[in-house]
């Protein structure tokens, strides 16, 4: 992912014609593998991969799903955000700066293609296990039923 972000970067600097979302995709994939460890990404996007296959209804869409998928990647770094004080509450406040939704969705695609088959698989091998852990505890009640 990161290797695409840096050639399409580097072609755009030498003057080769791009879309606009690409470039912001590839900048933000770029920021997000000079701050994040690997590992972590690869980490959270599991991580959501699962969450989706748990709770479908979670996401209206796949198009939604996606989204959240570039947000919380994107949440990993504080260079997306901006902070400001605000002195009537005397707090510190948060903002992220949204990408635009072609951007959004160029992102997703990149981040989908390279490490989505993996986390899909690693979510059907979870949901396995807890079927295969529900019939094991199904026949272990059925056994202690007989024994009664």
């Amino acid at each position: 992912m990161v290797e695409r972000a840096r050639h399409t970067l580097t072609a755009l600097q030498r003057g080769q014609a791009g879309y606009r979302h690409e470039r912001i995709a590839a900048q933000e994939m770029v920021k997000l593998a000079d701050q994040v460890e690997a590992a972590q990404v690869v980490e959270t996007t599991f991580a959501l991969f699962l969450l989706e296959d748990r709770q479908p209804r979670r996401f209206r869409s796949d198009q939604a799903f996606r989204f959240q998928l570039v947000r919380r990647l994107r949440g990993l770094t504080d260079l997306n955000a901006g902070v400001w004080f605000n002195h009537k509450t005397g707090r510190t406040h948060r903002a992220y700066r949204e990408l635009p939704p072609r951007a959004v969705a160029t992102f997703a695609q990149w981040v989908v293609e390279a490490i989505g088959g993996i986390g899909l698989y690693l979510a059907k091998l979870e949901r396995e296990q807890e079927e295969a852990k529900q019939q094991r505890m199904n026949a272990l009640v059925g056994v202690l039923e007989t024994l009664r």
